[in-house]
């Protein structure tokens, strides 16, 4: 091999993705429900993963329909300046004040916090998790591979 893991290590790598990639996909639905996000189930069922491989290395794919990710961006995309303005300008032609027409929009960010804040539970289980045994347990699954194949 001229990566930089053994099998073994290869196979833990992509262990560990497959339960993280399920993991997170569970708590990106969790998060569009609690947050009220539908309005038909097509977002919550787009969302799946795949561990695939990009050269020799296992890598993690979370897929979703485009217009989940859009729904977070649109939440950012005015800024605070144009809503101030929008806000005194409002006052001073129709002498509205700011609190009368306040509304509270939903939470919107259901991605970003969700995916990235579990990283770290991915690093920690990446660098804890490989014991003697787990090597073992390993060892034994790629000899089965190799005898099937034969």
């Amino acid at each position: 091999m001229d990566g930089k893991f053994d099998e073994v290590q290869l196979l833990f790598i992509e262990r560990s993705l497959e339960l993280h990639g399920e993991m997170i996909t569970d708590l990106l639905r969790g998060q569009i429900e609690q947050k009220h996000l539908i309005k038909n189930e097509d977002l919550l069922d787009s969302i799946d993963f795949q561990v695939s491989k990009y050269g020799i290395d296992p890598v993690l794919l979370i897929s979703f329909f485009a217009y989940g990710r859009f729904i977070e961006i649109n939440w950012f995309k005015r800024s605070q300046n144009s809503r101030k303005l929008i806000a005194n300008s409002n006052r001073l032609q129709w002498s509205m004040r700011e609190n009368r027409k306040r509304t509270k929009k939903k939470d919107t960010r259901w991605y970003a916090k969700t995916a990235y804040g579990s990283i770290n539970h991915l690093i920690a289980v990446l660098s804890n998790d490989f014991s003697d045994s787990e090597r073992d347990y390993l060892k034994q699954l790629l000899e089965l591979r190799y005898e099937s194949k034969n």
